[in-house]
């Protein structure tokens, strides 16, 4: 890759646990490339990726000490993290005010609006996926450049897959508060509880945001049950898929990626009329467990991951070639 640019300073915000791991995949592949400069908001899911990447950063405690903190970095790009609430928003605002470029991070499928609240629109749009781009370019192509990049924090996840041989567990991937009603919540205990009796080796691997206790009670009705439950600050996202024969889950982004690496994976939904917030083919998309006893897979090429993705350095290096 010819360098045309040549040691930019990048300044990044964390937070939110999805959009972390990919950017702490960016920085560790592509560390050479650039001056980072890392913050994430203190005991944060975005601050424990970090250390668990063994990543230097600074933390920082309130939303209120953005602005400084960019004023007196003076970056060249600033680079963050979107969730749900007015994280993204700030950093835009704050970047925006001293007129600094911007970068941000989608890791989901949903919730692009709430993600960029009062038009708070980056220069730069970052997705991971070809169902992410198309979607993105169809709500933000006149208000943001949309780059399909790279998806190092895959091609990890991929390489842990393929180092174990044996795959002999049912791997739950757990979320927090699915949808905002009561009712769809115990959904989720429900799912998990007929996991249990019908499958013998099962895998629990909690969202970073959920507590390690979330269904002890639950697990406590199953004694003689293979059950494990897997804090995800304890283990990678890769070595829990490393041991799945078949994933379940509802909405979690870790359906998709296991997806993605060719293991069998299904979305059980409480209902057909809720329109899945992952873009898995609609055959793996269940009402009931028990329809998983007829149904096919075939699983997606995984050398078809990063067809014409581009690397963060060149979506960085066309954003410095358009304001120059």
């Amino acid at each position: 890759m010819s360098k045309s640019i040549n040691l930019k300073k990048i300044l990044v915000f964390v937070n939110d646990a999805g959009s972390s791991n990919y950017i702490c995949s960016i920085i560790s592949n592509e560390n050479k490339f650039f001056n980072w400069s890392i913050y994430a908001v203190a005991d944060s899911p975005g601050s424990k990726k970090l250390e668990n990447s063994q990543i230097l950063y600074t933390k920082f405690f309130s939303l209120d000490e953005m602005s400084d903190i960019i004023r007196k970095q003076k970056p060249d790009i600033v680079l963050y993290s979107t969730g749900w609430l007015n994280f993204s928003s700030i950093v835009s605002d704050n970047a925006k005010k001293y007129n600094f470029k911007t970068v941000a991070l989608v890791d989901h499928w949903t919730g692009y609006h709430e993600r960029f609240r009062k038009n708070a629109f980056p220069d730069i749009i970052l997705v991971m996926d070809d169902a992410a781009y198309k979607k993105a370019n169809k709500i933000f192509n006149s208000k943001s450049t949309i780059f399909k990049i790279k998806n190092y924090y895959l091609d990890e996840i991929k390489s842990d897959y393929a180092f174990r041989k044996k795959k002999d567990h049912i791997v739950f991937l757990s979320e927090p508060e699915i949808i905002n009603k009561d009712n769809l919540k115990i959904f989720e205990y429900t799912l998990l509880e007929n996991i249990l009796k019908m499958f013998d080796k099962v895998i629990v691997r909690l969202h970073p945001k959920e507590p390690k206790n979330k269904y002890y009670d639950l697990i406590c009705k199953f004694p003689k049950a293979n059950v494990s439950v897997v804090d995800p600050y304890d283990e990678s996202l890769g070595s829990t898929l490393s041991k799945s024969k078949l994933s379940i889950g509802v909405q979690s982004t870790a359906l998709y990626l296991s997806y993605l690496i060719g293991i069998n994976t299904i979305s059980i939904l409480p209902k057909r009329s809720l329109m899945s917030n992952i873009p898995l083919p609609k055959k793996y998309i269940l009402t009931n467990l028990n329809y998983i006893k007829n149904l096919n897979f075939s699983n997606k090429k995984i050398g078809e991951l990063n067809i014409k993705a581009a690397t963060f350095y060149e979506s960085i290096n066309f954003l410095s070639k358009r304001t120059n």
